[in-house]
């Protein structure tokens, strides 16, 4: 810390800083989400580092571990840690830093600190030095990540831009599409249109979402101190059809109900565009500019608006993002935080089709994983561009119904049945779930389920 007030103290009291900070300061953009995992009662679901949009392999992470795809390979790391760890309660998803140099900018090298209190900061771009105590092994409110990029350098020309990394990444092309400055580190010749980070969290959503028959109620959480009544909701239903169903709630206090989604026709009608809309003025509304909103929707538009789910949107208060999230530049700038935060919900419908998986016939579960059959699907398996049922179709095998059920538990479905295990007392629908993760799943080790903790 005495560093970096030194550091500070001698940038900001040079005669180009000075000159800076006297006709102008530099503007900063950010935004990014936080993601949660509730079940019925509102109660947070752990685990849930698995099935992640991978960013490109030129990412830093924490300990260079190894980089798998959400097809065919259970995931030994996800999100830049080990795969459905029992104290990850929280995503922190894409944040990227814009930066704004004013017109008459003076070249200063730039300083940027960024802390997860309660997590881990786990990618990032470009290189940083990290502080990690603990990790992989203890993730909890007390933990504390850092990184910090020293030395940056903005606008620097040509040459930066050449170094831009090459990718046909959607998730990491999409944030490009900004008129922001090109911010490049020196010592490691990378340079990229924005700051990028991410990382996993031991925290819960400040809102709490909880279902009794077709009633939703919301409500803060005890101890929320940074919001005195619920924020604007959106309430967002994505079918396996490509329905979209969107509900607007506008919260006058602490809590707030709303009827659930009930349709005779599903896919009778699609609101996406009218999400994108609602979020992209919010965005908007406050502090982002047109093209950042833009470019956040579109990174995230599989997530947001394509995976299948039901999901909450709400806009986090900028007291709440510094204090989980503190940011420090080492020069003075005006800095705008956008965060979204967003709650996945178990549906009626996961919890149906848990039901049939616990009930299937033990002729409907293979023998053996379908990748112990031949070398030729273990040779795909181990390339990790084909997704399990595609395995199957590559040996000529019809997919089982159990494969089929699993997959259409969405993009959670490890975390929902490790969750799941936790609850049920009966031994033959246990022994089901554990099939069903042992054949299928990324959240088993070394012949041992990864258990989360009974709250």
């Amino acid at each position: 810390m005495i560093g970096k007030i030194l550091a500070f103290a001698l940038i900001a009291g040079s005669p180009a800083a000075l000159a800076q900070a006297a006709t102008g300061k530099l503007v900063v953009h950010e935004w990014g989400t936080f993601t949660s995992f509730q079940d019925e009662r509102g109660a947070t679901i752990a685990g849930i580092n698995v099935d992640d949009e991978p960013v490109p392999k030129f990412v830093h992470r924490l300990g260079d571990v190894p980089i798998f795809t959400r097809t065919s390979l259970p995931a030994t790391w996800s999100q830049g840690a080990p795969r459905c760890h029992p104290d990850v309660t929280m995503r922190l998803e894409t944040p990227v830093l814009y930066f704004y140099p004013p017109d008459d900018w003076i070249p200063v090298p730039i300083d940027v600190h960024a802390s997860f209190v309660g997590g881990w900061l786990t990618e990032f771009f470009p290189a940083a030095d990290s502080n990690d105590a603990g990790f992989p092994e203890t993730i909890d409110a007390a933990a504390r990540s850092s990184l910090s990029w020293r030395g940056l350098q903005l606008n620097p020309g040509s040459a930066a831009k050449a170094l831009l990394p090459v990718t046909d990444a959607h998730v990491w092309l999409a944030p490009r599409n900004v008129a922001a400055a090109t911010v490049a580190n020196p010592a490691t010749r990378e340079a990229e249109k924005y700051l990028f980070y991410r990382g996993v969290g031991n925290l819960d959503a400040p809102i709490i979402v909880s279902r009794e028959g077709n009633t939703l109620n919301f409500s803060l959480r005890d101890g929320a101190s940074d919001l005195e009544v619920l924020p604007r909701l959106w309430l967002v239903d994505v079918g396996r059809d490509g329905h979209l169903f969107l509900k607007v709630v506008k919260p006058t206090g602490r809590t707030a109900q709303a009827p659930a989604f009930t349709f005779a026709v599903a896919g009778a009608w699609n609101n996406r565009l009218g999400l994108e809309r609602e979020l992209a003025d919010a965005l908007k509304t406050s502090g982002l500019r047109a093209d950042e909103a833009a470019a956040m929707l579109d990174t995230w538009k599989l997530s947001y608006f394509e995976s299948p789910g039901l999901r909450v949107f709400f806009l986090l208060p900028r007291s709440w993002i510094d204090a989980h999230l503190p940011l420090e530049l080492s020069t003075p700038a005006d800095i705008t935080r956008v965060m979204v935060g967003r709650v996945e919900l178990v549906t009626g419908e996961q919890r149906a089709t848990l039901a049939k998986l616990q009930s299937l016939p033990e002729s409907d579960f293979p023998r053996m994983p379908i990748y112990g059959e031949s070398m030729e699907v273990l040779a795909a398996m181990r390339r990790g561009d084909l997704s399990e049922v595609e395995l199957y179709r590559l040996a000529g095998r019809p997919v089982p119904s159990s494969l089929s059920l699993y997959d259409s538990l969405g993009r959670f479905r490890d975390a929902l049945i490790a969750h799941a295990l936790t609850r049920e007392e009966d031994p033959a629908r246990r022994a089901r779930l554990e099939k069903i993760t042992r054949y299928y799943g990324a959240c088993y080790e070394s012949g041992r389920l990864l258990q989360q903790q009974q709250p």
